[in-house]
């Protein structure tokens, strides 16, 4: 408990202390250089910096401050990976092996940075000594290492429950969810662990959005039977997703950002049509209910993290943390769907077969009547046969006498050899025995 307190205290000094000690200049025309940027009015960061894709270059400042400590600054976003630091006009190295771009000094003298934005202008920052940051780090590592052990769990659970049941929505679901995590996996920074160059990332980064949308939309259609419900919708989704694949390929292959931006906006606009299907479709059963309410705070969390951002737009204050909360949700919610459908297909397969074999039993026995009346019916004599006849015809034992001038005794042995001869107890038994024939 003592850890937790400590803990909290040093990550709220830590948000404290960078609003105080960061400042920063917007360079519209990005003509600045290192000495003429001094002259300029620096204003305090209070809030992290978000505004529409544009040329401008931001500098931030960090002044001299009487410490011995060394100090971190850092860029929580994986899309930086580079920015000019300079502390008495000399260069600093990024620190190697970090998630993020990271950077180390100490406060002997001004620092500057220079951050010239690719994507767009989203710029958040966190700046504070290197034991606090180096704590908040393991934090932030620590429950990365609870949300990925959770996902591999479910994905596992997800794929034994599939080789179990044969149901294709347990594939599809560990393949989408396998695309959500790798996707948050690059989005937290951990592909830098592995010094792999911008190229390589770019790369799985627009592999994974292909594959994401290709497994969203078949695990949509196994779970909603959207092929029921909206046969014509595969044929839009199959379009929407041949452009995404020639975004990802321009993307990769020119770097223009825009490429990058209208993936974005058709992989989740993919997303966002299978989520509406279930909300259409909100009262068929339990298990679209579910779904449809899984879905929502990842999906629209990361249409504000992907998509509004780079407009400079944001509804609610978005991170890793915070989606990685929502798909923390809709993993366990979900998996609770698809186990939920898969028991509730299950009893209806079972009603089913029974049924079949109720069916089958019954045409067994028609069949067997069939046969037997064939056999039986024939070993009946002339009188027998009009006796039995009239007992299909619903007369009883004085109305056949009246019928064919015998007297009722007589009516009765006849009765009585016709269900020794068909093996029959009753009238009831009989008239089986003549719809059968008849058929």
């Amino acid at each position: 408990m003592k850890y937790i307190v400590v803990t909290f205290i040093l990550f709220f000094h830590a948000i404290v202390f960078s609003q105080k000690d960061v400042y920063f200049y917007k360079d519209v025309e990005s003509t600045l250089t290192l000495e003429n940027v001094k002259d300029q009015e620096f204003l305090v960061l209070e809030n992290q910096i978000l505004e529409k894709h544009s040329q401008a270059t931001y500098w931030f400042k960090i002044p001299a401050y009487n410490t011995n400590l060394n100090y971190i600054f850092r860029i929580p976003y994986d899309r930086f990976n580079t920015a000019n630091v300079y502390q008495n006009s000399k260069s600093i190295e990024k620190l190697t092996n970090r998630r993020y771009l990271s950077y180390r000094f100490s406060r002997d003298n001004d620092v500057y940075i220079q951050v010239i934005p690719k994507l767009h202008s989203y710029i958040p920052v966190e700046f504070g000594s290197e034991e606090i940051m180096s704590l908040r780090e393991k934090n932030n590592l620590l429950l990365n290492g609870f949300y990925y052990g959770f996902a591999i769990l479910i994905i596992i659970y997800n794929l034994f429950y599939y080789f179990l049941f044969k149901d294709n929505s347990f594939l599809y679901y560990s393949l989408f969810l396998s695309n959500i995590c790798f996707g948050i996996f690059t989005m937290d920074g951990m592909l830098n662990y592995y010094n792999i160059n911008e190229g390589l990332n770019d790369f799985l980064m627009c592999l994974n959005y292909v594959l994401l949308a290709y497994f969203s939309s078949k695990f949509s259609d196994n779970f909603l039977f959207l092929d029921i419900f909206f046969p014509k919708l595969k044929r839009y989704s199959y379009g929407i997703g041949i452009i995404i694949l020639f975004l990802a390929v321009f993307y990769v292959t020119t770097k223009n950002y825009y490429f990058l931006f209208f993936l974005n906006i058709l992989v989740f606009l993919l997303l966002f049509i299978n989520w509406f299907c279930a909300v259409l479709l909100f009262n068929k059963n339990v298990y679209t209910k579910i779904l449809a309410i899984a879905y929502v705070i990842i999906l629209f969390s990361a249409i504000d993290f992907f998509i509004l951002k780079f407009l400079g737009i944001s509804l609610i204050d978005i991170n890793a943390v915070t989606i990685k909360i929502g798909a923390f949700l809709e993993m366990i919610i979900l998996s609770i769907a698809v186990l939920y459908r898969m028991k509730i297909l299950k009893d209806e397969n079972i009603h089913i077969r029974n049924e079949i074999i109720k069916y089958s039993l019954q045409l067994k026995n028609l069949t067997s009547i069939n046969d037997k009346t064939n056999i039986n019916i024939n070993i009946l004599s002339f009188r027998e046969r009009e006796v039995f006849d009239l007992i299909c015809a619903k007369k009883s034992n004085k109305e056949i006498s009246s019928e064919i001038n015998i007297s009722i005794n007589t009516v009765k042995f006849h009765v009585k050899n016709i269900y020794e001869k068909l093996n029959v107890k009753s009238r009831q038994e009989v008239f089986i025995l003549k719809n059968s024939f008849k058929k």
